[in-house]
């Protein structure tokens, strides 16, 4: 994977396309698009495409994908006045010649973070945090099709403002919702399906072991739930990754721990995805823009050491 931002990562986006492999999606300082693939499920990587990968209108500040729940992608993006953007698919490793312009479901208000996954009653979800902290849910009301209006989720009910959220599925047909303020964590599940959520977890999921940012979400494959990653925010170890998951689908949190033996650097962003053959990818971004990945060496399983698939330029 080329580091298509030239060393610059300021967000990373990741999800696995169709019978294809991980697409990877990122912004860099200046808030421009990149994209790199995979050739095919677990395989080598294309060179990143970019800047202002597809048709960019505008700069962004963050970034959310995920499968529409038709086999295909859709990238949302926030640009510099808060407003949500997307971009679909129109097949593999194929993309639509023009961006969707807000307001995106009747947006009204202006978002600082957004996450996304597949909703398996609707289409794709998204969530995001206005400045206020407060998060709001927005959906397809079919795989691909149009969208519901933004409902903000807090009333009374977040246990904290929220920096920013992550989303993923639990193995068994229903979202994890999770929120990320002030170093803590909380999670919240869908209740069933169709987009009903609650209630939320304490605000610090399953004894967290230290102040976490820059969290992602990933459903696993075999026996296992989602699992969750996020980076240590601390002034001597800030960087490192810490990690914990669900020991069956939608089941009890394993105790936290660290993630992979032998981190080679300190971490700045990380994304991960699951791929088509049930594995799930991680790859994390050091401060001085070189990509590093690892993934499962089976469905739910324990993970292989870090390595680069294609040194930065």
């Amino acid at each position: 994977m080329g580091a298509g931002p030239g060393g610059n990562y300021a967000e990373m986006a990741a999800a696995a396309q169709g019978s294809w492999g991980i697409c990877i999606m990122s912004l860099d300082s200046e808030g421009l698009l990149w994209c790199t693939t995979q050739q095919g499920t677990g395989g080598p990587w294309n060179a990143a495409q970019g800047p202002k990968f597809g048709g960019q209108p505008t700069g962004g500040t963050a970034i959310a994908m995920a499968d529409q729940g038709n086999g295909l992608l859709m990238l949302a993006m926030i640009d510099s006045k808060g407003m949500v953007w997307t971009l679909a698919q129109t097949g593999a490793n194929a993309w639509a010649d023009e961006w969707t312009q807000p307001p995106i479901g009747s947006q009204i208000i202006g978002f600082t973070s957004i996450a996304a996954t597949t909703s398996y009653t609707y289409g794709l979800q998204l969530m995001a945090t206005d400045q206020e902290g407060t998060i709001w849910s927005c959906y397809q009301l079919t795989p691909g099709g149009e969208w519901g209006g933004w409902i903000a989720l807090g009333a009374g009910t977040q246990p904290f403002a929220a920096y920013e959220v992550a989303l993923g599925n639990q193995n068994n047909n229903q979202m994890m919702l999770v929120a990320e303020g002030g170093g803590q964590l909380a999670a919240c599940p869908e209740i069933g399906t169709g987009a009903t959520w609650g209630p939320w977890s304490a605000a610090n999921v399953n004894n967290q072991p230290a102040a976490l940012k820059g969290i992602c979400a990933s459903q696993q494959g075999g026996p296992r739930g989602i699992q969750i990653w996020g980076l240590e925010d601390s002034d001597n170890t800030g960087g490192t990754v810490w990690t914990l998951f669900q020991d069956t689908s939608g089941g009890q949190w394993d105790p936290w721990q660290g993630f992979v033996a032998n981190q080679p650097v300190l971490f700045v962003e990380i994304a991960a995805a699951l791929q088509n053959d049930g594995i799930c990818l991680f790859v994390g971004v050091g401060e001085d823009g070189n990509p590093w990945v690892t993934n499962q060496t089976s469905p739910g399983g324990d993970w292989e050491p870090w390595y680069q698939p294609i040194p930065a330029s």
